[in-house]
């Protein structure tokens, strides 16, 4: 490797941070690009299997659901099918021990789903003399137990909450899940009907029947949907118990409606107010309460169970539904991070293909910065992007020496020009008279002036001068423009003024005839406004004339502040006017007259705000000595001006009249 050629990696001989580095921010992107787009059409991708997915698991679970209620509602209807056939064979067979337990037997052995059966006749129902008739028969491993109602523990049976209940509706019902030592502690449900007599249904009842149902025969008839992990089965009873149930508080909580207010499960209502309507549903919901699944969104279906009062409710998570889903998402993007890994890997292998020649190009350009302008500059030769821009480098370079040559003449002729501005700015205030006075009669006159141009030279004058009989003579202008021309227009103008103010005549005779000479030959069309005026020492007679220029102010010794109404013409070097009126008037001693160029009033502050008359008034003090007149007024705009550019030249001119003459 020469001296010359720069290390892999770096500019101008130094290494480039990793961070800022061409290569890593093209690996940076290109993961960062593969990462999004494989994001995305992950995205994609799940989206649109989960709603299907949701669709067919909701599908598939109104299927399951039908199927459960529908084998439930089989069994429910043949045990009610089996009570109503026993309820109507005990009825006439009437009182006859024998036949009412075969009846009972064979009721037994006829359907499976019964685990015991039940007939009780009230004495005295069917004769004076009738003694009754109880009798209970139930299913023990592979043979039967028969006993009286007495020998399960009921002394007297026509005072249980059953038995009244059925012999007091006359109706059919289903009794709640129980369990005591005559169902050996196992839970039942029990199918219960009123006895009659054969064709006196209208006369009361004599008795009742009831068959005993066990609970795990239910479940039984759930078959693998009681045990399938994730789903939730739900059987109620007519009087909205949860008879099989997953979750020990809905099982032994009592009705749902009770069970939904002492869990907080409020996601409940809806199911809730179908079971009382014996409607079917389905919905989606989210588990409300405080249990460790709160949050879990469920879809759920309910049927009832044919005309029996039971229903049937199906529930399952959706994390359930989405597991295989997120599983296969999961492995796909473990696939294409691998494969997003491997792209970054052979990115980064064939990197130094594309970085390698821009770091070239950004090595010669550090030293382009320099003002190594002859450093070798590589890969101009070739045909792809990188050539193109290594020849737009070399057209730069020789473009920039040859501008350098142009700058560095341009700044040698800046510097003569500034130079020479800053001669004619010394000359242009050599023109103006300094601060004096003028003493007279008793009298004397001080004055004091200052010019503060907006360019190097500018465009405003005063001028100041005694002549004969104790006159004082002065004059103001502002010339259009600013700048070189401004300002040799400004010397030509207060040549003429002076020499037509030195021939005796008035402030408009002296107007007049400056008028007349800059008006001739002024192909340029510059023009100046101009005040000028006479002051008699003596009298304090004053006489001022105006062509086009700003009203001077006048500042009584008493403080009173007043613009002088002194009329005006067109301004100088366009057009002679044909009169150029006077105004006439007197300074009293400690009076003051100032006078003053647009640059004043017209100062703008950075909102474009003009200084203005009133602010100009305001900022004098009819006490101040000239000096000091035009020094807190010229401190007063710039104050006001702020950060805003200086529009115009300002000058200001003050006079100052007082009696005493001193030796």
């Amino acid at each position: 490797m020469t001296d010359q050629q720069p290390r892999r990696g770096s500019v101008g001989g130094r290494q480039v941070p990793w961070r800022r580095s061409l290569r890593t921010r093209l690996l940076l992107w290109s993961s960062l690009t593969s990462v999004l787009l494989l994001a995305a059409v992950a995205a994609v991708f799940y989206l649109a299997l989960r709603g299907v997915l949701i669709a067919n698991t909701q599908a598939e679970m109104r299927g399951l659901a039908q199927q459960a209620a529908g084998g439930l509602e089989a069994t429910l209807d043949s045990v009610q099918v089996s009570g109503r056939t026993l309820a109507g064979a005990a009825s006439g067979l009437g009182r006859q021990p024998l036949n009412l337990r075969a009846l009972l037997e064979a009721t037994l052995a006829a359907d499976p789903d019964i685990a015991g059966v039940m007939v009780a006749m009230e004495p005295g129902r069917l004769g004076d003399d009738d003694p009754g008739f109880d009798w209970y028969v139930r299913r023990e491993g592979l043979g039967l137990v028969n006993t009286t109602l007495q020998g399960l523990g009921y002394d007297d049976y026509r005072v249980m909450p059953w038995y009244t209940r059925t012999v007091g509706t006359a109706l059919p019902w289903w009794s709640e899940p129980y369990r005591n030592d005559a169902t050996g502690g196992e839970w039942f449900v029990t199918y219960n009907l009123p006895l009659f007599r054969p064709g006196g249904e209208g006369m009361g009842a004599i008795g009742m029947v009831s068959l005993d149902v066990p609970v795990k025969r239910l479940r039984g008839q759930l078959g693998q949907l009681v045990d399938a992990p994730g789903l939730v089965p739900m059987l109620f009873s007519p009087e909205f118990r949860a008879v099989v149930h997953p979750e020990a508080p809905f099982r032994d909580g009592g009705p749902l409606p009770k069970v939904i207010e002492s869990t907080g499960r409020h996601d409940l209502a809806p199911l809730a107010d179908a079971l009382r309507r014996r409607l079917p549903l389905e919905f989606q919901h989210t588990l409300a309460g405080n249990g460790p699944r709160a949050g879990e969104r469920h879809h759920s279906f309910m049927l009832p169970v044919g005309e029996t009062g039971w229903s049937f409710a199906l529930s399952v998570p959706e994390h359930v539904i989405l597991a295989q889903l997120n599983a296969v998402t999961l492995w796909g993007l473990g696939g294409g991070l691998l494969g997003v890994v491997l792209c970054v890997w052979a990115v980064r292998r064939h990197s130094g293909l594309i970085a390698k020649p821009i770091e070239d190009l950004t090595d010669a350009a550090h030293h382009f910065a320099r003002g190594e302008f002859d450093y070798p500059l590589r890969h101009v030769e070739r045909e792809d992007e990188v050539g193109v821009m290594a020849r737009a480098f070399d057209t730069a370079r020789g473009s920039i020496k040859r501008q350098l040559v142009e700058i560095a003449e341009m700044g040698a002729a800046r510097s003569r020009l500034e130079s020479e501005l800053g001669i004619a700015r010394d000359i242009q205030l050599a023109l103006l008279p300094g601060p004096g006075e003028l003493r007279g009669g008793g009298f004397r006159v001080a004055w004091h002036g200052l010019l503060d141009p907006a360019k190097e030279v500018g465009g405003d004058f005063y001028t100041v001068f005694e002549r004969e009989g104790g006159v004082l003579w002065f004059a103001i202008g502002d010339v259009s423009d600013k700048g070189v021309p401004a300002a040799l227009f400004m010397a030509r103008t207060v040549t003429v003024l002076e020499v037509a103010a030195q021939a005796g005549g008035s402030p408009g005779s002296a107007l007049r005839a400056a008028a007349q000479h800059l008006a001739e030959g002024n192909d340029t069309c510059m023009f100046a406004t101009v005040l000028c005026g006479v002051l008699d020492l003596r009298t304090g007679q004053l006489v001022l004339a105006s062509a086009g220029h700003e009203p001077p102010v006048h500042l009584h010794a008493d403080g009173r502040r007043e613009l002088l109404p002194v009329p005006t013409t067109g301004p100088l070097g366009i057009d002679v006017a044909d009169d150029y009126p006077p105004w006439r008037g007197r300074l009293a001693p400690g009076d003051t007259l100032l006078l003053y160029t647009d640059g004043v009033t017209e100062a703008f502050d950075p909102a474009n705000r003009a200084f203005g008359e009133a602010r100009l008034l305001q900022a004098l003090a009819p006490g101040d000595e000239p000096a000091a007149l035009c020094h807190r007024l010229h401190a007063a705009v710039q104050s006001f001006a702020g950060e805003a550019p200086q529009s115009d030249d300002i000058t200001l001119l003050a006079l100052r009249y007082e009696a005493g003459e001193s030796a």
